[in-house]
């Protein structure tokens, strides 16, 4: 049996995954890692093993990865600390016998010249250099983030953000 974890899920992509893969695999395979478990009552009271695995606690999180097959690893949102917390996953999933880790980077994150691409670059060479099979999962950017702006744009009268003819490429949380 595989054993299967999701990183961050008691956030919005996590409670995501979480859903979907609920509906391909038992309860028993599934492992939701949270800073806060409970969070999670309802995914445990299904039957999913909810375990606290807290991105600025290493400790914590070697411990909740014991006995995981595979991870994905959903990128922290503290941005200033984002490297040293996927560092220390990463690190952590590889004592713990992780055999695979999914990595929900940015698009373009190689080349890409936005601020925020240097932090999942850093994670994708982490990634590279621990030794494990992995995936990048190089996300556009969410429809949820254009429209949760919607309303103070719309009384700004200014969609700020938008580059040349306003074209955008994203989808919803729920596609990736």
């Amino acid at each position: 049996m595989t054993i299967y974890a999701v990183s961050g899920a008691s956030g919005k992509l996590g409670r995501l995954v979480l859903a979907e893969l609920l509906d391909t695999a038992e309860p028993g395979e599934v492992v939701a890692l949270a800073r806060d478990p409970a969070k999670l009552t309802d995914v445990a009271a299904r039957g999913v093993d909810v375990r606290r695995a807290d991105y600025n606690d290493p400790a914590s999180v070697e411990v909740a990865l014991h006995g995981v097959d595979r991870l994905l690893l959903i990128s922290g949102n503290d941005v200033a600390r984002r490297v040293a917390q996927h560092r220390a996953v990463i690190d952590a999933a590889v004592r713990a016998g992780v055999k695979y880790i999914a990595y929900t980077s940015i698009l373009h994150a190689p080349d890409s010249s936005i601020p925020l691409a240097e932090g999942h670059r850093q994670t994708e060479a982490a990634l590279a250099q621990c030794g494990l099979p992995h995936s990048l999962l190089r996300n556009g950017w969410y429809n949820e983030n254009f429209t949760a702006a919607l309303p103070a744009q719309i009384e700004a009268g200014v969609i700020a953000g938008a580059q040349g003819d306003g074209r955008i490429s994203s989808a919803a949380r729920a596609d990736y």
